[in-house]
């Protein structure tokens, strides 16, 4: 059966395997490889504070739409964060556009920006399937 520090244990293990495949470069290199250390000596809490020094996914997506000021994305996006939307092809034009400046930003050496992959693919499966019924 497992324990609720078991269930603690393996998020946090989780964090870290998807640190190390998103935050490669060399900024973040010691902050995945010390909180691999601290994590194989038991230092849960520790390992915990050093992962909190990766950006969040808001932070990520916060540069990602400053640097997309003054294109239409960003002006789709704006839109879609205030609710003035009403079109889900809109939506989902948007969010795909926002997919795609993601993987360029991948493309260009910036692998932390893949952590939004699975958010932005899920909401924009979910509209999608919402617009086809």
């Amino acid at each position: 059966m497992i324990g609720n520090r078991d269930l603690v244990n393996l998020k946090l293990l989780n964090r870290i395997v998807e640190a190390e495949k998103c935050f490669i470069r060399k900024k973040y290199a010691g902050i995945v490889e010390l909180a691999q250390e601290l994590f194989e000596r038991g230092q849960l809490d520790l390992c915990e504070k050093q992962l909190a020094k990766l950006p969040t996914n808001a932070e990520l997506l916060g540069k990602l739409v400053e640097k997309l000021e003054g294109k239409s994305v960003a002006k789709t996006l704006k839109l879609i964060q205030e609710g003035k939307v009403e079109n889900n092809l809109v939506t989902a034009k948007g969010l795909s556009s926002l997919l795609t400046h993601v993987l360029i930003e991948c493309e260009k050496g910036n692998h932390e920006y893949k952590v939004l992959v699975p958010s932005i693919v899920e909401k924009l499966n979910e509209i999608i399937y919402n617009t086809l019924q």
